[in-house]
């Protein structure tokens, strides 16, 4: 059971997750759950301008955020997800293979979505990056 820890600010809402597990099953499964979470506040979450479902993956601090974002990127909605794996992080920053941990990041994310039919309901369009917005791409 996955415990959210949920903060209110003055436009956003912050829903955060921490988990100590480095196995690739647990990750890849947290990973899952946080998607399910951010779709199920897509209801609520997108807007007149909404365009894309963002996920940012920093690989310094092994946390993924999930947004809903505008075609400029800089509009985002109300509701975010953050997920922190500290333990892999820890592991990541002791070896050189952070970017094939991206890659199996996004590898995840999008072999997920394709068989999320809940997501398949709005006219979201799914990009990913690990540096900037700037440097998105589609999952």
């Amino acid at each position: 059971m996955l415990i959210w820890n949920t903060t209110q600010s003055q436009n956003q809402t912050l829903h955060t997750l921490t988990i100590p597990e480095t196995t690739e099953l647990k990750i890849r499964k947290t990973i899952e759950a946080c998607t399910d979470k951010a779709v199920s506040l897509l209801k609520n979450n997108i807007q007149d301008d909404s365009l894309y479902l963002l996920f940012e993956w920093n690989s310094n601090n092994a946390s993924l955020n999930i947004l809903v974002t505008d075609a400029t990127k800089n509009h985002d909605a109300p509701e975010i997800i953050c997920c922190r794996f500290p333990a892999l992080a820890t592991e990541l920053n002791n070896q050189e293979e952070s970017g094939d941990y991206t890659e199996l990041v996004k590898f995840w994310l999008h072999d997920y979505l394709t068989t999320c039919t809940a997501f398949f309901s709005y006219s979201l369009v799914a990009i990913f990056h690990s540096s900037t917005r700037s440097n998105t791409e589609l999952l």
